[in-house]
């Protein structure tokens, strides 16, 4: 009885990481204008220009920042977080640089001027 419980619950842990992985892995790619700097994929780009793309986002909150299955993402790309200032982020990956702003159902991303 022992046995059938222990692998059970083995098995309900092992689905709930690989979800966990895939939902959060997943749900981000990487962008070409910013060095391989992760977005969302369900974001939806509303302004841009040479340096700033501007996201409508649900997810995105000014009172507590970006999720933090983002977050975890985002480091796990080799991104460190540099500063924080207000509503920005400062993310540095070697000698790239990017300004994320998390505003309510609002992301902008700031590449450096470099």
């Amino acid at each position: 009885m022992k046995k059938n419980v222990t692998i059970t619950l083995t098995a309900i842990i092992l689905i709930g990481a690989a979800t966990f992985y895939f939902v959060t892995f997943f749900a981000y790619t990487p962008s070409d204008k910013f060095s391989g700097f992760l977005v969302p994929k369900n974001a939806q780009l509303v302004k841009e220009n040479e340096r700033v793309d501007m996201y409508d986002w649900s997810k995105a909150s000014e009172e507590n920042g970006i999720p933090s299955g983002y977050k975890l993402v985002i480091k796990s790309k080799g991104w460190q977080e540099k500063d924080r200032e207000g509503a920005s982020t400062y993310y540095e990956k070697g000698n790239k640089k990017i300004d994320l702003i998390s505003q309510t159902n609002e992301l902008t991303l700031i590449k450096d001027k470099n």
